[in-house]
């Protein structure tokens, strides 16, 4: 089944020198125009009043035009994006989150541009105006595929253009919304997914009265891509503490630490798209028309309260994307995710229903003998539960097919052989195998002087009879 869905495409771009300082001018005074409505909004709120979406617009375009030199449908997406905001932060409070309305000082905003208004094309050019009478942004158009069909996308099907400064890259960016089409998911058949840090998802489906299909999707590329970030930052931030401010190998120092904090972003970024994919070729591939997940929101709050893991576990669990992958689920298949309550469904076997703690990455039953990876272990169980509301034991004939797929392919053992540093490696201890040998042997064969302290009649193994 296709749907519609808008797709947004990151084009980072390089301005001239004139063009740089309008842009840093323009999201300065955007961030400025921000503050302004910030305050406004909350001296309203203390006078009883209670300001929408309009009324915040029209603040803001009454301000004077030599104080607001953007386009005016960037001021009022200013407002609107204000509004939406304070929309937000009152819903998650009636969800109980702890949450404050917009309040903090901005010193950049991004742009936003509309469609024929703020942005168009001409003379082979992309045009950004800044307002009427002041000098426009002009770039290259860029060449946009849809990532999913790999077609070229036309400019006619853009929509509102952002341009955003990337703080750890250094670079300014255009956001592209454009209109496609996606696969969703269309059937009846329920999945579940058990989400884990070493194994990023496991999910389980029941093709047949008598087959359960599992797909495991490994997670240590991002274990490993967080692990030489934190320990690339680490021993940065320590060369940092004994810097003075703004000298210039503490200058050098920073953008180095953004430099790296830009690449870990682009990697998971890479890494998160490739697990969702993987999940929703499953999830399509199997026509489920119901998405669960075992719900472990807040997993990572309060663990040092609570005393429940060290420190490098309370690490990883505060690192972990799991909300941006499922979003990315969602979006991919079409679906809404459930979230499930998931005790114990690691421990509990899926065949007897006995509860066994697991030990290493594989779950072995003592009471039945019943053996399988933990993670499909707990996928199974949430599945049952999903269907049944309550770990159902499986029938003794069912059959699990597992299948294990890695999130990104980095690296296999194909790869050995092209390798360049390995076939140096190689060609250099095979050089220096040769030499060693011969040295050895050597050491070995040369005759000893005869000690002439002993006092032996016999000749020794090395004197010359006549």
């Amino acid at each position: 089944m296709e749907l519609d869905q808008i797709r947004t495409a990151v084009c980072p771009v390089t301005l001239t020198g004139a063009d740089y300082r309008r842009t840093h001018d323009a999201c300065h005074q955007a961030a400025l125009l921000w503050d302004q409505a910030v305050d406004w909004v909350h001296a309203e709120w203390k006078t009883g009043g209670n300001p929408g979406k309009y009324e915040i617009q029209s603040f803001l375009t009454s301000i004077p035009q030599e104080e607001r030199p953007l386009h005016a449908h960037t001021t009022e997406i200013l407002a609107h994006d204000l509004y939406e905001a304070i929309k937000t932060s009152r819903t998650n409070r009636k969800n109980g989150m702890k949450v404050r309305a917009s309040w903090r000082k901005k010193n950049y905003r991004p742009l936003s541009f509309t469609k024929d208004y703020g942005w168009r094309i001409s003379g082979g050019k992309l045009h950004l105006s800044l307002g009427r009478g002041r000098p426009r942004i002009d770039l290259p158009i860029p060449a946009l595929s849809d990532s999913a069909t790999g077609e070229p996308v036309s400019p006619e099907l853009w929509g509102e253009i952002q341009l955003c400064w990337d703080q750890d890259a250094r670079r300014f960016s255009l956001r592209i919304p454009y209109q496609t089409k996606r696969t969703g998911s269309v059937g009846d058949a329920v999945t579940a997914i058990d989400e884990g840090v070493i194994n990023s998802m496991a999910l389980a489906t029941w093709v047949s009265e008598k087959a359960i299909e599992v797909t495991i999707v490994n997670g240590r590329e991002a274990r490993a891509v967080k692990r030489q970030r934190n320990k690339s930052v680490g021993s940065i931030q320590k060369k940092l503490s004994h810097c003075k401010n703004g000298s210039r190998k503490h200058r050098r120092l920073v953008a180095t630490k953004k430099k790296v904090k830009a690449r870990a972003k682009a990697q998971l970024r890479d890494f998160n798209h490739q697990v969702s994919r993987k999940a929703a070729s499953h999830v399509i591939a199997h026509g489920a028309g119901r998405l669960v997940i075992g719900d472990v929101r807040g997993i990572e709050k309060k663990t040092r309260q609570r005393r429940s893991a060290n420190r490098h576990q309370r690490q990883r669990l505060s690192q972990w994307e799991r909300g941006v992958q499922e979003r990315h689920l969602g979006v991919k298949t079409g679906l809404e995710l459930e979230h499930l309550n998931e005790s114990d469904s690691t421990k509990t076997c899926p065949a007897c229903g006995a509860r066994n703690r697991p030990s290493g990455r594989d779950y072995r039953c003592k009471a039945c003998s019943f053996a399988c990876h933990r993670d499909a272990v707990g996928a199974i169980n949430i599945l049952q539960k999903a269907l049944y509301g309550d770990y159902v034991p499986i029938r003794p004939d069912t059959e699990i097919r597992v299948t294990y797929l890695r999130a990104v392919e980095r690296w296999s053992p194909d790869q050995r052989t092209a390798h360049r540093k390995v076939q140096r490696r190689k060609v250099r201890a095979l050089s220096i195998a040769p030499n060693r040998a011969s040295t050895v042997t050597t050491r070995e064969c040369k005759p000893t002087q005869a000690n002439p302290s002993t006092s032996s009649s016999e000749p020794g193994p090395l004197a010359v009879v006549a």
